[in-house]
């Protein structure tokens, strides 16, 4: 009982101390209480503003150079990001966006040449005439092809886009086949070539020198939407698929899937993982939304993917994902990695620690655009509506090495089957 009490007293004095400390004599607030809420307030102020213009930096933009380049043909922007640059840019630069970032690339090519030496220039000329097939720089401007499917090839990847275009000219006879060289080999293009020498397949070396350094990085894959970007200049739909990719089923199977993407521009196969899973939280920023809502968004992977070269796709979906892909910290926030994905954190759609880069992007650009809503440009990767199946590199190198020997067997490449 008088341990009780000796709480009860000690509990009173304390509430005592605490009431004489915060208020004077006169029941006026104390001045030094009244400082610490001032500054308190000041703080959280400063707090709020610092985290507002942090905001505002991670704001995505896009250099004119690179808006000349990837066959922008105006300063674009996209509403839900940037509209008041957009405002701006329409004033300032409406007469002469195009020229001046002409200018720009032509004096960055001119600084290039500056750098050789007369003794290269030889060399130079002897690269240029090997080079015959035509390294791409500035956008395409011809005739465009109603449909073309798509792939790039990077140095050790030819065997792949070799059984690729046998497996279209199998498949998809009447079908036109673009495949990008990103950085081959002399040997591994003539190798290629010899494959993709019709008047349904070629080969066009893109020069991706003029874009910033880490677009080449095979990790982030931020090469993907310029490869994509270029293609829908040259036809009016693409499927873009990679390398590894290989076609079942024919001509009806694709007209299906044709007609489909008419309506939304986009259509791919998305994955039971949530985007907030393999994002980045970082990369959220840069879009101004909040992880929380992708939560219950299905991953669209980029294996295989149609797109329609409209005013809506170029605009609202490839404009803000080729933002993000040439700003390093979007595409690459810090601490992101592409291994070490642990998926059976509770709940699932926690961030797994393994990051999509350019796929990443590309889901948030199509869930902010067309309401998190995955059923208007997706279909389940594991429905009968998926003609796509994979090949690894080993496979499809054995392949063509038992073929070059000719000892290989129908039954190493199934593409033939239904």
């Amino acid at each position: 009982m008088r341990t009780k009490n000796l709480i009860i007293i000690l509990i009173g004095v304390i509430i005592v101390t605490i009431v004489f400390i915060a208020f004077g004599p006169a029941g006026e607030p104390n001045d030094s209480f009244k400082h610490i809420v001032v500054q308190t307030h000041q703080q959280l102020k400063e707090l709020q503003e610092n985290l507002r213009v942090g905001s505002e930096r991670k704001k995505l933009e896009l250099e004119p150079k690179y808006l000349l380049l990837l066959g922008f043909t105006s300063p674009l922007s996209t509403n839900n990001y940037d509209s008041q640059h957009k405002a701006q840019q329409q004033q300032t630069d409406k007469p002469n966006s195009a020229e001046r970032a002409g200018q720009e690339v032509n004096e960055l090519r001119q600084l290039r040449g500056q750098e050789y030496g007369a003794g290269q220039q030889e060399l130079e000329q002897q690269q240029e005439q090997r080079n015959q097939r035509k390294r791409i720089t500035t956008p395409y401007n011809g005739t465009k092809a109603n449909f073309t499917i798509v792939t790039y090839v990077q140095d050790g990847q030819a065997a792949s886009a070799i059984l690729l275009a046998q497996n279209i000219a199998a498949k998809l006879p009447g079908e036109y086949l673009l495949i990008y060289d990103l950085g081959v080999s002399e040997e591994q293009l003539r190798s290629l070539s010899a494959y993709c020498n019709s008047s349904r397949c070629a080969v066009i070396t893109y020069d991706l020198s003029e874009f910033p350094s880490f677009v080449n990085d095979q990790r982030t894959h931020a090469y993907r939407p310029i490869v994509i970007k270029d293609a829908l200049r040259r036809a009016k739909s693409v499927l873009f698929t990679e390398n590894y990719i290989r076609i079942r089923g024919g001509q009806r199977e694709l007209q299906l899937l044709q007609r489909r993407v008419n309506d939304s521009g986009v259509l791919g196969w998305n994955t039971p993982t949530a985007v907030s899973s393999r994002t980045h939280p970082k990369m959220f920023d840069y879009f101004e939304s909040d992880a929380e809502d992708f939560i219950f968004l299905r991953m669209v992977d980029l294996d295989a993917i149609f797109f329609m070269d409209n005013k809506f796709v170029e605009e609202k979906i490839m404009l803000p994902w080729l933002k993000c892909a040439l700003t390093l910290e979007c595409i690459d926030p810090i601490g992101a990695q592409s291994n070490g994905c642990k998926f059976n954190k509770k709940p699932l759609y926690r961030y797994s620690g393994c990051h999509g880069y350019d796929a990443s992007a590309f889901n948030i650009v199509l869930g902010l655009t067309l309401g998190l809503d995955n059923s208007k440009y997706s279909l389940p990767s594991d429905g009968a509506e998926n003609m796509f199946y994979k090949e690894t590199l080993e496979q499809a190198t054995k392949i063509l090495e038992n073929r070059r020997r000719n000892t290989s067997d129908t039954s190493d490449h199934p593409f033939t089957d239904d």
